[in-house]
């Protein structure tokens, strides 16, 4: 009866050990075979506070809202207008997160993380999101195109 015991015992603990292994990722940080989304980074020969106003004019373009962030800061946070899930009770978002350093050449180095965010059911459950980094989007393309596009006037001269 106590060997019977300790096989479930131990059975259980194995089982609450393999339940707690994925404790350290969470909801949305899943990072599949491929590991972490990279960060999508671009060099522009332009001053960071240059950069940071042709951000502003390609987000702009984009249709995102500037939710956080400044020139001094070297980042502006945003996020898209929100659109409604097929099942028509959850909303679908993609914010974007852009880093501006400043490099030693008197360029720019522009780094952008894209995520999604989904909210499942909206009027059930207000607030309850889920965010996963975007791998392979165009967002970042169209976003890179349009700093280089506001920033095209002021390289003519």
């Amino acid at each position: 009866m106590k060997r019977h015991l300790a096989s479930h015992f131990a059975s259980l603990l194995l089982l609450a050990a393999l339940g707690l292994t994925g404790c350290d990722s969470m909801p949305g940080e899943v990072h599949g075979r491929l590991g972490p989304a990279p960060e999508t980074t671009r060099t522009f020969q332009a001053d960071p506070r240059t950069v940071y106003d042709a951000a502003r004019a390609a987000l702009a373009r984009m249709e995102f809202r500037v939710t956080g962030g400044g020139p001094a800061q070297g980042r502006i946070e945003a996020v898209s207008g929100l659109s409604k899930k097929d099942s028509l009770q959850g909303t679908r978002q993609i914010s974007i997160s852009i880093r501006i350093i400043s490099l030693s050449d008197g360029g720019s180095e522009v780094s952008v993380e894209l995520k999604e965010v989904i909210e499942e059911n909206s009027a059930d459950r207000p607030g309850f999101a889920t965010e996963t980094k975007l791998r392979d989007t165009p967002y970042s393309e169209v976003f890179f195109g349009g700093v280089a596009q506001a920033l095209a006037p002021s390289k003519k001269g």
